[in-house]
């Protein structure tokens, strides 16, 4: 257990990142890189919109005896969904991330956490985790492990501000009732042991960490129903989606179309807060899993009749209503209702066939009968199960913004925008006016990327600004024979660490080591060179410079994040 601490403390100095979106989520795919390189990593395979999260199979050098044993230990250190373990000296926790937080927040159990190292007061923390993200909140305790996980990812940290249940505060002892609660990382100061909650003053100081819930996906969201599933009727899994099924007794009438999907929001409410539902449109993959499931079951689904009315099926004589039309009706993320033909191949030998009543104001699917599932068209059986299927919104990337070029960033999963700039400005000048395009100074995260950022410089100017800066603990003077930053690889100030991304425009620390113009740079030498350039030498390099010398610069933003359909 020490052992798997010390290492993840080492994560923690390494994770300094960034303020931008992806398509998959960062600190789960930096941790699997750390463990083991990456290899076993495998990235949501569609994106913001995957039925599948990110997953990895982490290693650690700690022996568990059993099954029960290994999945304990995984659940406890391992903050993201466990899909399977394997016990023995070396136990394997294989993993899935289904949220998505921002490149700037580290996800643990469901949670999006950011640690700002700075004192502050009680309600200035609360005031500055707004400033992070408007929905961001000191964080909360939601379970008794997080505090030891915190512990583990966040470096350099003696105490921060938390909140906690009750059901997690009732024990303590403390004279200060109504104090500000605290978790104390190092608990000398308080008279306790390390990693313990404590009340203190409203004068104490404390470092701050925030949280936000990241949004429901189509990943977490087929998760959650097939853990419905183990509880209560089993789930179906179709590429499109997780289905459950429902015990109802509920018609549709023509005066409410849409009476079945506010009854599958209010099954999954319970287990998906505020989830939007609707009742599973038929496909073939979907009649096929179905009938996996049970044969001979006779199951509603949102499929009905555009040729049924109240009236005939009140009437005093029957009609046949021979190649009848019937349609699938939902309501999209826009409020706009969506109705598309039922596929002809889905129906039983002689269907749709509608008689007297125009029975099939909702067809159903009757699965096993004569080996083959399909649907049917019959009356509105009032209990008859209705499979339903959570609705989420769905989101893409859009187009880069005029003038701005675009770059996907395949190791991270998105896709940024650059645009060079020819008019000569100071750092501080040239940021603020990339702020009036909702842009900074821009970043890279591969030589690629590099090289396509020189190409912008199209006059061919030597030197160009880009939104790299020394970090504030390494402004030191190099020397002769000494370099601008530390030869030790663990220092904060190493070659790797001197110079950090601002604005969240790349990952950190960079991967720029093998980008400097010269074996010598960053020299810092006899100038106050805090800022980062790129010139024109051997091929596109960089070079470390005066942040108050003018010099054409880069902009850089992500691109906009559009919402689409709910699917």
């Amino acid at each position: 257990m020490k052992m798997l601490m010390k290492i993840l403390i080492i994560f923690g100095l390494l994770a300094s990142i960034t303020n931008a979106q992806v398509d998959r989520d960062w600190s789960f795919q930096r941790m699997c890189e750390f463990w083991d390189g990456g290899s076993s990593y495998r990235p949501r395979p569609n994106g913001f919109n995957s039925i599948e999260g990110d997953k990895c199979t982490f290693e650690y050098p700690v022996a568990t005896d059993s099954r029960e044993s290994a999945k304990r230990y995984c659940e406890e250190n391992v903050p993201y969904h466990i899909n399977d373990v394997t016990a023995g000296e070396r136990t394997k926790c294989s993993a899935e991330a289904t949220l998505i937080c921002k490149n700037e927040w580290i996800q643990l159990f469901g949670r999006c956490y950011k640690m700002t190292k700075e004192l502050m007061t009680r309600d200035n923390a609360v005031e500055h985790c707004k400033t992070q993200k408007d929905d961001a909140t000191i964080a909360f305790l939601h379970r008794e492990t997080l505090p030891f996980r915190i512990y583990d990812y966040f470096t350099r940290v003696s105490r921060l501000w938390i909140d906690a249940s009750e059901a997690i505060t009732k024990d303590l002892i403390d004279e200060n009732v109504n104090g500000n609660l605290l978790l104390a990382i190092d608990g000398y100061m308080y008279n306790l042991p390390n990693v313990a909650l404590t009340r203190v003053d409203s004068s104490e100081t404390a470092m701050v960490l925030c949280e936000y819930t990241p949004p429901m996906n189509r990943a977490e969201s087929n998760h959650l129903l097939k853990k419905y599933g183990e509880i209560y009727y089993p789930t179906v899994s179709t590429s499109e989606g997780a289905f459950i099924r429902t015990t109802s007794s509920l018609n549709r009438i023509d005066e409410d179309l849409f009476k079945d999907n506010r009854y599958c929001s209010r099954v999954m409410n319970p287990f998906i807060h505020n989830s939007n539902a609707r009742s599973a449109i038929p496909t073939r993959e979907f009649l096929d899993e179905v009938n996996k499931v049970q044969n001979g079951l006779i199951i509603r689904t949102a499929a009905f009749s555009k040729n049924s009315r109240k009236d005939e099926r009140i009437g005093a004589t029957c009609s046949a209503k021979k190649g009848a039309t019937h349609r699938v009706l939902w309501r999209g993320s826009d409020g706009n209702d969506v109705s598309v033909p039922v596929d002809k191949s889905l129906w039983r030998s002689d269907e749709p066939n509608e008689i007297c009543d125009a029975g099939s104001w909702s067809s159903a699917l009757v699965s096993g009968r004569d080996g083959s599932p399909g649907l049917e068209a019959m009356s509105d059986a009032r209990y008859a199960p209705i499979y339903c299927q959570n609705t989420v919104d769905s989101y893409s990337y859009g187009d880069c913004p005029a003038g701005f070029t675009e770059y996907y960033r395949k190791s991270i999963g998105q896709k940024f925008c650059h645009r060079f700039f020819s008019e000569k400005k100071t750092q501080p000048d040239a940021e603020a006016h990339c702020q009036t395009f909702g842009a900074h100074l821009t970043g890279y995260t591969d030589s690629e990327e590099l090289k396509l950022i020189g190409t912008l410089n199209v006059l061919g100017i030597w030197e160009t600004l880009i939104g790299g800066r020394r970090r504030s603990e390494c402004i030191t003077n190099g020397a002769k024979n000494e370099p601008g930053y530390s030869r030790e690889e663990s220092s904060p100030c190493s070659r790797k660490r001197v110079y950090e991304w601002k604005n969240g425009v790349a990952p950190n620390p960079p991967t720029i080591e093998n980008d400097w113009s010269f074996d010598y740079e960053p020299n810092y030498v006899a100038y106050k060179e805090e800022c980062l350039t790129i010139v024109r030498h051997k091929g596109v390099s960089l070079n470390d410079n005066e942040c108050d010398w003018p010099f054409p610069f880069v902009c850089g933003m992500e691109a906009p994040i559009v919402k689409l359909l709910s699917s």
